[in-house]
């Protein structure tokens, strides 16, 4: 009952923080409709078919090191499992409450006979490493982002990076099993990777961000704004990281948005929330068309005799 009234709190909450958060962004477009309907009616569909590439290439860049993580918690997928099953687990996220990922992911892999632990464990690792691999972009860039007069105003999720490289430490998640094995009394066998792993699991994450960045950027000259990749990049980076980090919300509706105008101030407000608007839908399209070809394959696969179980641990040699 009480984790009942607590997802109920969760998701009021959620819907309350992204209703004004596009009320934020409805603003700002409605003010400045005339600049914003200009760009959007001129805009450039040859930067508007690469920022689609871009941000196919972004979302499969989070898929790719997922299998990394299964392996380093005892677990294995072949590759064409895990980004399949990257993508029809991850439409979870537009759902309120920042759980729906990690459920949808792990039960996925969970029933391809991967140990519900490792399932579990490997999409929560995969998350937060992939954050945190964000973080650190957005915090090399801020001497960047100050020099060109960008605004601080969301530098403050960055606190959250020592917090997080140190809960990575194979100490810190030692006893975070131990005291969940306590709770529920039993015990969780799940392997604790070293921190020099899940170290380098954060790098294998940093081609994503850059891809995602790369998109914004890309419908930012799309729209006929004369910008730099650093001007808007960063930016763009640093509003998934407040989306994220303000798990109610679905998917960080309007709150990454609201996050992009006011970092990206190389931007009219207006013109701002076209491109973050405009990027949110591309991303949108990709997470959408992964999501059919992925259960178009995933279908195919399970009514195939033919095909290995997924199940089937690889030699670690394969693995990057």
């Amino acid at each position: 009952m009480r984790r009942r009234q607590l997802a109920g709190i969760s998701t009021v909450v959620g819907i309350a923080l992204g209703v004004a958060a596009t009320a934020f962004v409805v603003r700002f477009v409605a003010r400045d409709w005339e600049e914003v309907s200009a760009s959007l009616a001129d805009a450039d569909l040859g930067w508007i078919a690469a920022a689609v590439v871009t941000a196919a290439a972004g979302m499969t860049a989070i898929a790719v090191p997922w299998r990394r993580a299964l392996h380093m918690l005892g677990g294995d997928l072949p590759w064409p499992e895990v980004v399949a099953r990257y993508y029809a687990g991850e439409i979870g996220k537009y759902l309120p409450g920042g759980v729906w990922p990690v459920v949808g992911r792990g039960e996925l892999a969970a029933r391809t006979g991967v140990p519900r632990a490792a399932a579990y464990g490997s999409v929560a690792l995969s998350l937060a490493v992939l954050y945190l691999a964000a973080m650190f972009l957005v915090l090399i860039s801020v001497p960047f982002m100050v020099a060109g007069g960008g605004s601080l105003q969301y530098l403050w999720v960055l606190a959250v990076l020592p917090l997080g490289l140190a809960g990575l430490h194979h100490a810190v998640l030692e006893r975070v099993r131990a005291t969940a094995s306590r709770l529920t009394r039993r015990e969780i066998s799940l392997t604790i990777p070293p921190w020099r792993d899940s170290l380098a699991l954060l790098v294998q994450y940093v081609p994503a961000w850059l891809f995602i960045g790369t998109t914004t950027w890309m419908v930012a000259r799309a729209l006929g704004q004369d910008v730099g990749w650093i001007d808007i990049a960063p930016a763009a980076v640093l509003s998934w990281v407040v989306g994220f980090v303000l798990i109610p919300v679905p998917g960080g509706v309007g709150v990454r948005e609201a996050a992009f105008v006011a970092a990206a101030t190389q931007l009219d407000a207006g013109v701002g929330a076209a491109v973050a608007l405009v990027a949110r839908a591309l991303f949108v399209l990709v997470d959408a068309g992964g999501f059919a070809v992925a259960s178009a394959w995933l279908a195919r696969h399970r009514a195939d005799p033919r095909t290995p179980a997924a199940g089937t641990q690889q030699p670690a040699a394969d693995l990057p």
